[in-house]
């Protein structure tokens, strides 16, 4: 998609956001760097399922699907598996970053 298309969006399924994080899903994209979002395993959502944003607010949601296999299981808490807190945080300021990104944010 262009990234005309791109910034209008509102919602973005799993193969886009891979696609965001490889740096192909925009083929027109403002500046050279424009990517704001890890690859697996350290993307921490699945899908954008909306976006929206009117003035200077905006409104983002996502979600993940959890699976008993999933990396930080094993390694936290063995005994007594657990998703690490900070996860949860740096799952928000990814989509922060993305949201940036959406907006016009050239992240450079």
């Amino acid at each position: 998609m262009n990234y005309t298309e791109f910034r209008q969006r509102g919602h973005f399924d799993k193969e886009e956001l891979l696609d965001f994080a490889r740096g192909s899903l925009v083929e027109d994209p403002p500046c050279r760097d424009f990517s704001a979002l890890p690859a697996p395993p350290m993307l921490m959502f699945d899908r954008v399922l909306d976006i929206r944003h009117e003035g200077v607010r905006g409104f983002l949601a996502a979600e993940q699907d959890v699976r008993l296999d999933d990396w930080f299981f094993h390694c936290h808490f063995r005994n007594d598996p657990v998703q690490p807190g900070c996860l949860g945080v740096d799952a928000i300021w990814q989509l922060i970053g993305f949201y940036a990104c959406l907006r016009g944010g050239l992240g450079v």
